[in-house]
């Protein structure tokens, strides 16, 4: 057998794997994206079954309340995919963008430019018991120029401040307890709405509007923290079944509910009123705490009312932002003309 050219032997090349010992290198499977697409997952089961988190120690209420913030946990999940060039990773960050999308999308959209007046602007706002420069926060609200203003917590000194800064502004004022109304319209004599505190937390009065008799709600429901949330959420069953039993054909709901839109026990009064933020989108309108907020406890509620505007002024000096409303008659649960008698007294003025 004649020799192999230039004194190569015969037979195959030799590979790398033959002269490290025969043995193949092992090649590593690339990472294709699925703990993406499963902490997409979960992410998304999380957004739609808030609800079945357990009410113990306070859980459900700071997930609740901060429930559109977890929407920020998206965007690692966003860049790994990017990262990876992975499809797999990709449904992983499009099916909790959709869920999450579907909950709080519309309110995201920008609103339209209202050109249509108001009929009624209503403003609310907790101004703190020990409120530093509180004829600074009563301008404000003054300057906001509502129709109806109610505000919370005025008991201390600063509170009787802004009283007497409202009343000289307002013809017609309704004081209970810690909480206040004034008006430019008449404003009835008020009734107490129990809410089972033992403890005035909210009454109904009514005004007379231009456009009608309007039963006004104002509302402070009693304050929460981790764990300790029950007083609150017994509050507001209370107040869902006075509104339910209530005949008045106009309900405007103004205050601190201390609950946001996404509160499990929120939804007892979304299905008897109207919500002026959902109702307007542009944003989440978060009124608390002043300085960063993070959440909205503060709330213009109706019935019979169409909201046009709703907006959240400057954290001025109180540690809760306020709210200025504007209202158009009519709305989705309007069923016909005013007769008045829902009246239960006679207005002042």
């Amino acid at each position: 057998m004649a020799n192999a050219p230039y004194g190569r032997p015969h037979g195959p090349r030799p590979t790398h794997a033959h002269r490290a010992g025969g043995r193949r290198p092992v090649r590593r499977k690339k990472h294709k994206g699925y703990l993406t697409l499963v902490a997409g997952l979960l992410l998304a089961v999380f957004f739609a079954a808030h609800r079945l988190i357990p009410t113990d120690r306070g859980i459900a209420l700071v997930i609740e309340s901060a429930l559109p913030w977890f929407g920020v946990l998206i965007v690692p999940l966003a860049l790994v995919a990017l990262f990876r060039l992975s499809w797999v990773a990709g449904i992983g960050v499009l099916i909790p963008a959709l869920v999450w999308g579907s909950m709080f999308g519309t309110q995201l959209l920008p609103r339209q430019d209202e050109t249509t007046a108001p009929d009624l602007t209503i403003a609310t706002q907790n101004v703190g018991a020990r409120l530093p420069q509180p004829t600074a926060t009563a301008d404000r609200l003054i300057a906001a120029d509502p129709d109806i203003v109610t505000v919370q917590e005025i008991e201390s000194l600063s509170g009787q401040i802004i009283q007497e800064r409202l009343g000289s502004h307002y013809e017609h004022g309704r004081v209970v307890d810690t909480i206040g109304v004034w008006s430019r319209y008449p404003i009835a004599e008020p009734q107490e709405v129990d809410l089972g505190l033992g403890w005035p937390r909210a009454f109904r009065t009514t005004v007379s509007t231009d456009v009608g008799t309007v039963a006004f709600y104002a509302v402070h429901m009693p304050s929460v923290r981790p764990g300790s949330e029950a007083t609150r959420n017994r509050a507001i069953v209370r107040l869902t079944e006075v509104l339910a039993a209530d005949s008045a054909e106009r309900i405007v709901l103004a205050g601190d509910l201390n609950a946001a839109t996404t509160d499990r026990y929120f939804d007892l009064l979304d299905d008897q009123l109207l919500d002026s933020r959902q109702h307007v989108g542009g944003g989440f309108g978060f009124t608390w705490p002043g300085i960063f907020p993070v959440t909205r406890l503060d709330h213009v509620m109706v019935r019979g009312f169409t909201p046009l505007t709703d907006e959240v002024l400057g954290r001025g000096t109180s540690d809760h932002r306020a709210v200025i409303v504007g209202l158009a008659d009519g709305g989705p649960d309007t069923t016909g003309e005013d007769t008045g008698a829902d009246d239960t007294g006679d207005a002042d003025g």
